[in-house]
């Protein structure tokens, strides 16, 4: 139809339903601070996620892409195994989510696992959790270990970081009693940020 001389397409929404579920178990990666061409990133991601097998690699705009796996198993063995680098550059990954931004613009936040450790016990729920991260980021997901409690050593979450964090040590974390405890934060692999333009994608 054409509305205001524009045309409009308006499909039901059952299409865009179906075209999401198409799109469930995958992942959104682009690498920090270099661009590859898309076969090489292919290429090196098929040796070190043999375990997963199959997988489709599709380029999305520069620098971009989108990997679709075949059932949600796969694609969380990939993010519960990282942080993964290509030939020292750390490969960035998000889960695919319906509606969200397929634009590499210029990289002022990042997705970055931390290690939370010393959580009191009945902190540790993904609410409780979330609430002592949202502290470092937007916390985005955690791997599955923590999520089953398999080991209360440590929390391993992924948080969507801004380049003018100061990336902290440690959280004090105020506790219903009154009293406080100190959660001490680790980060397996840290971003390096341009200290004058403020994003990821160079350091000076």
């Amino acid at each position: 139809m054409v509305v205001d001389g524009v045309p409009r397409a308006k499909p039901p929404p059952e299409v865009c339903a179906k075209g999401a579920l198409e799109w469930e178990h995958t992942l959104v990666a682009f690498l920090v601070g270099r661009r590859l061409p898309a076969m090489k990133v292919k290429e090196v991601l098929q040796r070190k996620w043999g375990q997963v097998r199959v997988f489709s690699f599709h380029t999305v705009s520069n620098g971009v892409f989108l990997i679709k796996f075949e059932n949600g198993h796969a694609r969380d063995w990939v993010m519960d195994n990282g942080p993964w680098d290509i030939w020292g550059y750390h490969i960035a990954l998000r889960k695919w989510t319906k509606g969200m931004s397929l634009r590499l613009e210029e990289c002022r936040s990042i997705p970055v696992w931390v290690k939370l450790s010393n959580v009191p016990v009945h902190w540790w729920s993904n609410v409780g959790l979330s609430y002592i991260a949202s502290v470092l980021g937007r916390p985005l997901y955690m791997d599955t270990p923590t999520t089953k409690r398999q080991t209360l050593t440590f929390a391993r979450i992924c948080v969507h970081m801004l380049a003018t964090s100061s990336f902290p040590t440690a959280i004090n974390l105020d506790l219903d009693d009154g009293s406080s405890t100190v959660v001490e934060v680790e980060y397996p692999w840290k971003p390096q940020a341009c200290s004058l333009c403020k994003v990821f994608d160079h350091a000076n």
